[in-house]
């Protein structure tokens, strides 16, 4: 089994600051809609298998990340924020307000590849936050391999704290 090193980010969404959309006229940020079910997946898939940085476990927690991706169109009120840029979503969060769940953050912000390094993934993972918030929520947390772009560079925003994490379930298959 390989050894893979994770980490858990936590915020405090009571203190989470008002955020302002620094998106582009062009795109627009919503909740996804129930029939959206099968569009949030495949992004959340295609951004997974085109990043190098996860092609070492992807195949191993596909299969989970998937039945994560349906239990919360199953259950969820918003199941997913997503970015659209016209009517084609481009970038999806899959989201679960269980309060003892240990990522809420199910997919993480996922880009679709032509449209990385544009401050989607960051404006993704700020309205995420605010759909926790809004559904009840006093913490969210997210995890992420260690070594990622988004542990580097999306995650640490908006105040968030993060530990070394022992994530069994993401690599159940291994």
């Amino acid at each position: 089994m390989k050894l893979v090193r994770w980490k858990r980010f936590t915020w405090d969404l009571e203190k989470l600051a008002p955020s302002e959309s620094a998106l582009p006229g062009r795109y627009q940020v919503r909740a996804a809609q129930p029939q959206e079910q099968k569009v949030v997946s495949e992004v959340i898939l295609s951004a997974y298998s085109s990043d190098p940085a996860w092609s070492d476990v992807f195949r191993d927690f596909r299969a989970t990340l998937t039945a994560q991706i349906e239990m919360a169109f199953g259950r969820e009120e918003t199941p997913a924020a997503v970015i659209c840029h016209g009517q084609r979503i481009i970038a999806a969060s899959a989201l679960t307000t269980l309060p003892d769940f240990e990522h809420h953050l199910l997919s993480g912000p996922c880009v679709v590849m032509e449209y990385r390094n544009r401050g989607l993934g960051t404006a993704l993972l700020a309205f995420s936050l605010r759909l926790l918030r809004q559904a009840g929520l006093s913490q969210a947390h997210g995890i992420s391999k260690h070594n990622v772009a988004a542990a580097k560079f999306i995650y640490p925003k908006f105040a968030s704290s993060h530990c070394d994490y022992e994530y069994e379930s993401a690599l159940a298959g291994a």
